[in-house]
């Protein structure tokens, strides 16, 4: 926390959904293989996934 108590500054973070079952939501998403991983990434950052 920054001293004054304020709120930090807001990151584009985006999390990696985890699903035991990956699949293609729209037509921009791609299957990926990453370190043994299957992973969708898409321009839409909302639809990346990862098995596992």
């Amino acid at each position: 926390m920054p001293p004054h108590g304020g709120t930090r500054p807001k990151q584009e973070k985006t999390d990696v959904k985890v699903n035991p079952s990956v699949k293609k939501i729209c037509d921009k998403c791609k299957v990926i293989r990453r370190h043994g991983r299957v992973m969708v990434i898409c321009e839409n950052l909302r639809h990346k996934q990862r098995q596992g």
